[in-house]
């Protein structure tokens, strides 16, 4: 089985009071089954630039131009057509669900992948698989 981390799965997976549930997940999942978005990426980004200039941020940016790009070296998957005719189905059948995560799912479901999220709700799409790995 493979998985496609939401956003949220790497950003609290980079701290370093991550919740146990999640980093115990993290290391025991083989890290050649764990996937990313390019759209969780550009939300990270986002973020940094959103964050005023300080050691914070500067942490954070050198853990996204690092850590992250690195790990997840060769999976970082596009948002491309296959992804976008499933987005629009999804939008079609829940017009009002959220933007990016409903581009997250459609790239989910076009990989045949597994979405690692906190967030269970805003991915309650027909036939993707979410799974929680947070503690309770």
């Amino acid at each position: 089985m493979s998985y496609l981390l939401d956003t949220c799965a790497l950003s609290d997976g980079g701290k370093l009071n991550c919740d146990r549930g999640l980093a115990n997940w993290l290391l025991t999942t083989p890290i050649e089954a764990q996937f990313v978005s390019v759209l969780s990426l550009a939300e990270i980004e986002f973020g940094i630039l959103r964050m005023p200039v300080g050691r914070k941020r500067a942490r954070i940016e050198e853990w996204s131009a690092t850590v992250l790009r690195q790990t997840f070296f060769g999976r970082v998957l596009p948002f491309e057509e296959p992804d976008a005719r499933i987005w629009a189905a999804l939008r079609a059948a829940d017009p009002n669900c959220k933007f990016l995560d409903s581009q997250m799912a459609a790239t989910a479901l076009a990989h045949g992948l597994t979405l690692v999220t906190r967030n269970v709700r805003d991915f309650a799409f027909a036939g993707l698989p979410v799974f929680n790995p947070w503690t309770k």
